[in-house]
């Protein structure tokens, strides 16, 4: 076996074990918002007992992370395909993984439908601030899904700090997928405060209060939220957005409504607190939108 094999076996089986030590977790299972706490026993269940190598193609994560070939993507290509670095920097960065076996996308084939899809939500962020995100010093993605958005950031150039918040089983996975990738990452109970760069995978809220006290240059810090943020119960929500109140920039989509909470609602409250914030929001038209009234960017930066 070569080197890459016996490091991707030793990957899995940490994957595994981390995993195994989840399920009788009665802890993780009351701090896991009902809407998700079928999604992360599917998850748990699938690395225990399936291939990890697989994982882009199980039902929990193709339905809930994964865009595939949908016809929006062509739209998104075109604009990212306009974008006068597109040749220089944006097309090399869609190179996709291999990792997890993603389905690649018809028309650019060395990526895939949702690679695109995170380029784009970044490319609207960095048209909307000016901010190059791949100069930031910090970024801290609530809800990182498997770590693609975080790897694509690393794509375009990041040498900084980058903390996925998220719940146990997902940090997990985006853990594994990062270092398949050779991402420098770690959990937030190997953090030791020092290191200035790589990746810190948290799911303990103490810990990324902690990380965040410590380790944020407010001048430059840049939150993500991508679906994760809206999905969330409000009183989660609000202890998070009180941590980032000082942030640099914000990227964040959402649905007009999820469940019975009412978005819209909801960050126009927020938008309304952060006056020092100058915000843009619309309708993400090309989106399916009928059951969530409408799917919304949130984009701002300090004034």
């Amino acid at each position: 076996m070569s080197t890459a094999t016996n490091n991707d076996r030793r990957l899995i089986d940490e994957l595994k074990s981390s995993i195994a030590a989840m399920v009788d977790d009665r802890s993780r299972r009351a701090t896991t918002g009902e809407a998700w706490l079928s999604n992360t026993d599917r998850l748990c269940q699938n690395i225990l007992t399936t291939d990890p190598n697989d994982f882009l193609n199980w039902d929990m994560i193709s339905r809930t992370m994964v865009v595939g070939n949908a016809d929006f993507v062509r739209g998104e290509l075109d604009f990212l395909k306009n974008l006068p670095d597109w040749k220089e920097r944006w097309e090399n960065a869609l190179q996709e993984s291999p990792v997890g076996h993603p389905t690649y996308y018809d028309d650019f084939p060395s990526s895939s439908g949702n690679l695109i899809h995170q380029a784009y939500h970044l490319a609207q962020f960095e048209k909307i601030t000016g901010i190059d995100i791949g100069q930031a010093s910090f970024v801290f993605e609530f809800g990182g899904g498997y770590g693609s958005l975080c790897r694509l950031v690393h794509r375009l150039n990041f040498k900084g700090r980058y903390v996925i918040y998220d719940l146990p089983p997902f940090s997990a996975l985006q853990l594994f997928f990062l270092k398949m990738n050779r991402i420098s990452s770690m959990t937030s109970s190997a953090y030791a405060g020092k290191a200035s760069n790589g990746v810190i995978c948290v799911s303990e809220f103490k810990h990324l209060e902690s990380i965040l006290a410590d380790d944020v240059n407010m001048d430059d810090a840049v939150f993500i939220a991508t679906w994760s943020l809206s999905e969330t119960p409000v009183s989660l929500r609000q202890a998070i957005l009180s941590l980032v109140k000082q942030f640099n920039a914000f990227l964040v989509a959402y649905q007009g409504c999820f469940g019975n909470i009412d978005n819209m609602g909801f960050f126009d409250e927020w938008m309304n607190t952060m006056k020092n914030i100058e915000w843009h929001r619309w309708i993400i038209e090309h989106l399916p939108n009928q059951l969530y009234r409408g799917n919304y960017y949130l984009i701002g930066k300090k004034r």
